[in-house]
């Protein structure tokens, strides 16, 4: 009779302890899952225009630069790199300060407008137009935020052939 109790025992204690570990991992999964302090959630979906709030220092590695209009004569391309600063208000505008050197003649430029949008993947569009440059019309990015938005990575659409990475600073 004792070894039947004992052996009913060991079960409801190997049941709680199976229930113990259910409940302990849902927990983990539920707290993976609420939104962090950054307005991100754990899972990589979403993400906001707030997920970029802040500054962040960039740099783009050799690029071309490419005729920026349909009326444009057919130039060749020319070498671009650039580094910069980019303060993104958590509601979507921003402004974008840099230097950028075109053909080995330095360019400064800041943004007189910027606007960005970011889809709840963490991906997202931006454009701002820098008067004084050599592109009149916005230039326009495509980005995917990563490290958990305290980075990024872009790519731009259009007038340039070239890519940058941003770190908050």
């Amino acid at each position: 009779m004792k070894r039947r109790a004992s052996l009913q025992w060991f079960r409801v204690g190997v049941f709680v302890g199976v229930l113990a570990v259910v409940a302990v991992m849902a927990g983990i999964s539920l707290a993976w899952a609420e939104e962090r302090d950054d307005g991100n959630v754990g899972g990589g979906d979403g993400f906001s225009n707030h997920s970029l709030k802040g500054y962040y220092g960039f740099n783009s590695s050799y690029g071309a630069l490419v005729a920026s209009g349909p009326n444009q004569p057919v130039v060749p391309a020319l070498p671009f790199a650039s580094m910069g600063r980019i303060f993104f208000d958590g509601e979507g505008g921003c402004i974008v300060s840099s230097i950028g050197n075109v053909n080995g003649q330095s360019i400064p430029s800041t943004s007189t407008s910027c606007v960005y949008s970011v889809n709840p993947d963490g991906t997202g569009t931006s454009e701002a137009v820098f008067p004084g440059t050599p592109i009149a019309d916005p230039v326009p990015i495509a980005f995917v935020i990563t490290d958990g938005g305290n980075e990024f990575r872009a790519v731009v659409t259009k007038f340039i052939v070239g890519t940058f990475t941003a770190r908050r600073q």
